[in-house]
């Protein structure tokens, strides 16, 4: 069972946050960082983002500096610490597509488990060392939970945020960020449920839970890695504060829980063309329609992309500035190649992923033994059309693949066999905010 507890959190004691909080540490670049301490020095990347890029481990002292930055601003009460333990309903207020939507989740600590097919925590994609090792520094350093994992529950009926948000009082918090694409603002409203009956009810209602970590598995692992250095020199007490990691956990079924697709756009091909393409494809690959699409049509023929039937995906050539809807020629478009390492040890299910057929069959058995100049490929991954059609026409990206997204079920269906996806399988709107609430481990 998931074992999700209230948490004596730190946090900002201002209602208003928009300068004190940021995006996650992971998708932020220097002149980020400066830009957000330039409005406020107090603002949460002056902890948890020391070293840039944090894809690797930086010098001791910026985490160090991380640490005293932190206990200073408790002890200045920049920062305080909640002294019972609660909940925090959490509210996620955006603009997609011209409509706007609410996501609602909660704050919370949830017992640590390590990963396997008997466990009710369960990851969706790899993850990579350098990342781990930068977050261990911070938290060997701040002995802290800086930004949480965003976890995914199966829940049809909403039951746990219907619950915990059926009887709120006033926020404790609020702020404003951009959205990723810098095209609209992502509000953030903050709740503290305390009462002891309503902690025990949201947490019966959680307890059979499976969780899937939708976002933050380099997080999770630190917090893994971290609780084993602490035991090295026996068992922490079963309820020690590293046994637990924040989580925001938001239900599939959300009304405001989007899932967008990562597409991709490549440099270095050459000799790349929409019917050189059809020739090296051969009959893996079928036209679903015979109409080549102006490169303007692109962000509609991204949402007509599931009309079409199962992996239709769309290859914009920007030289012509054209596109065309493709699928594979057999219903198992992977299992001739089933002897590859890369696809042997994977169900059908993952081969049935978009993703999946994407990187093995086009790119790996199509694009690169017909297109590749020798060198790597260089790859971005966009997540909507207009962005495809951006870096193929001013950033010398040769083509763009454009898919559906990947459906929850997929995740959900795949973690629950300890599968993993492959990587940019998913990309879930918006990214919650770091530094509304910091989880102390001590």
């Amino acid at each position: 069972m998931a074992d999700v507890q209230p948490m004596y959190a730190i946090r900002y004691p201002v209602f208003e946050q928009t300068e004190l909080v940021s995006p996650p540490y992971d998708v932020l670049e220097l002149k980020h960082k400066q830009a957000m301490l330039a409005r406020n020095n107090r603002n949460i990347v002056a902890i948890d983002l020391p070293h840039v890029p944090p894809k690797v481990a930086g010098p001791l002292e910026a985490y160090t500096h991380a640490a005293d930055q932190l206990q200073a601003w408790l002890a200045s009460g920049a920062l305080v610490r909640d002294d019972i333990p609660a909940l925090y309903p959490y509210q996620q207020t955006y603009t997609h597509e011209g409509r706007e939507y609410q996501r609602r989740g909660l704050f919370c600590r949830v017992r640590l488990e390590e990963f396997g097919p008997t466990g009710n925590i369960h990851p969706h994609e790899q993850t990579f060392s350098g990342p781990k090792e930068d977050r261990l520094l911070l938290t060997r350093a701040t002995r802290c939970n800086l930004s949480p994992v965003f976890g995914l529950y199966d829940d049809a009926h909403n039951a746990v945020t219907n619950a915990l948000f059926a009887k709120l009082d006033d926020p404790i918090a609020e702020a404003s960020l951009p959205s990723m694409d810098g095209r609209s603002q992502v509000q953030s409203t903050l709740w503290r449920v305390a009462a002891p009956g309503a902690i025990k009810h949201a947490q019966k209602l959680l307890a059979d839970k499976h969780l899937y970590i939708a976002d933050g598995h380099h997080r999770y692992g630190t917090s893994l890695n971290y609780r084993r250095e602490l035991a090295t020199s026996g068992p922490l007490p079963h309820d020690h504060p590293a046994n637990f990691v924040m989580f925001v956990l938001v239900a599939m079924q959300d009304p405001g829980l989007i899932v967008m697709p990562t597409h991709r756009t490549i440099s270095n091909l050459k000799g790349f063309s929409l019917d050189a393409f059809m020739a090296a494809a051969g009959s893996r690959l079928k036209l679903v329609t015979a109409e080549k699409h102006s490169g303007d049509e692109l962000p509609a023929l991204e949402k007509r992309l599931p009309s079409f039937g199962p992996h239709a995906m769309a290859v914009y050539d920007p030289a012509v500035d054209k596109a065309i809807v493709v699928k594979p020629g057999a219903d198992d478009p992977l299992a001739e190649f089933m002897a590859a390492p890369s696809i042997a040890d994977h169900s059908k299910a993952w081969r049935a992923l978009d993703v999946a057929i994407l990187q093995e069959l086009v790119f790996e058995r199509i694009v690169k033994p017909g297109f590749a100049t020798g060198g790597d490929l260089a790859w971005a991954f966009p997540h909507e059309a207009k962005d495809v059609l951006q870096l193929c026409r001013h950033a010398h990206h040769q083509a763009g693949f454009v898919l559906q997204p990947t459906p929850l079920q997929a995740v959900r269906d795949l973690c629950n066999h300890n599968e993993l996806m492959p990587q940019k399988s998913t990309f879930f709107y918006p990214k919650l905010a770091t530094g509304m609430l910091i989880n102390p481990l001590y």
